[in-house]
């Protein structure tokens, strides 16, 4: 997941006048994130594949602000750490702590390094539906250790160059407690599992004042090749998401990216794209959202098409609880299934 500083501001009442007060440092700040998800394959050219799974998802992200510009950040996460592979419920359960970073921010430019997620693609992140990310999560770069930074500049708008180094998490810090993930390990292989400063990404993302609410996304990531490799895995990505409204009640929010991967997963003459394309729609506290994703790649010569259709309903209570339900329809190595699913969601913020 992106790294993402969470503040909660705070007001007092002068006069009968509301006025921002400024926060004192240092500050504890963040959000508990609360999900139980319920996904059910009932249709599968695999039998094996029918199956149905019950699992949490809960993360606290967590901000200590030393100063207003100077923050330590976390973000641990607990939920299953295994695909399921047949019926289960909460089962196969782990934590484990995915960011860890120091961060220097200011209004013109920042600086963090740690353990993070690198600013590549935007899909796998913003993409609307319960299973709109099931596809492009592929190129999350998640759990790397390096450092990075950023410049923010106007031209037209608002815009960011960014750019970071760094390694996958190879310390303990990449198993967990619980049921255990790990840890990795250098002869593990994989793009940029190298434990040293050989793989970098570097990003523009901005906005324009000519078109309100829409936003964009570009990024180039080199990877270097892990042992079971033999060339720098290459990626681009272009994105953009936007917001607009349709009356007082009505917003909708369409997205869309395209994503190529040469020498993919650091083998030389593979490749691999993604295109993801999504509207989310909201209407009072009403939300609905379709989803296509498709994902091409060829290894060893051998070509492979998937697909992931997602259409999702749901509302939100106005006391903070999320309820939505979603259809499923795909094809993944050249297997068709459909599915259901249902979320219940909950946030509390300190």
């Amino acid at each position: 997941m992106k790294k993402v500083v969470i503040a909660v501001p705070l007001a007092i009442a002068m006069c009968g006048v509301a006025k921002a007060e400024e926060p004192s440092y240092p500050r504890i700040s963040g959000e508990l994130s609360i999900e139980v998800e319920n996904d059910w394959t009932y249709d599968s050219d695999d039998p094996d594949g029918e199956i149905n799974d019950l699992y949490p998802t809960i993360i606290l992200g967590t901000s200590v602000g030393f100063t207003r510009e100077f923050s330590l950040n976390f973000e641990a996460t607990l939920e299953p750490v295994e695909d399921a592979t047949k019926d289960r419920a909460f089962k196969d359960l782990g934590g484990y702590l995915n960011i860890i970073t120091l961060d220097y921010d200011t209004d013109r430019f920042s600086v963090y390094g740690g353990k993070f997620t690198p600013n590549f693609g935007v899909a796998w992140d913003l993409a609307p539906g319960i299973y709109g990310v099931d596809l492009n999560e592929d190129y999350e770069l998640a759990e790397m250790i390096g450092f990075g930074g950023g410049i923010n500049f106007s031209l037209a708008g608002e815009h960011t160059v960014s750019a970071s180094t760094f390694f996958q998490d190879t310390s303990f810090l990449s198993n967990s407690v619980g049921n255990k993930r790990g840890p990795l390990e250098k002869s593990d292989g994989g793009p940029a599992n190298t434990e040293d400063f050989s793989s970098y990404v570097v990003a523009l993302d901005g906005s324009f004042m000519a078109v309100e609410g829409l936003n964009y996304h570009l990024g180039f990531s080199s990877l270097a090749h892990g042992e079971d490799g033999d060339k720098r895995h290459l990626g681009y990505a272009i994105g953009f998401d936007y917001s607009f409204e349709i009356g007082e009640d009505l917003a909708i929010s369409p997205i869309a990216e395209y994503v190529y991967f040469d020498n993919s997963g650091g083998v030389s003459s593979d490749t691999a794209k993604y295109l993801t394309t999504g509207v989310g729609f909201n209407y009072g506290n009403w939300l609905a959202s379709t989803t296509y994703q498709r994902r091409d790649t060829e290894a060893g010569g051998v070509s492979t098409d998937d697909y992931v259709v997602d259409l999702t309903v749901g509302y939100d209570f106005d006391f903070g609880l999320g309820v939505a339900a979603a259809w499923r329809i795909a094809e993944e190595e050249n297997v068709n299934s459909k599915g259901l699913g249902v979320l219940l969601s909950y946030a509390i913020e300190f």
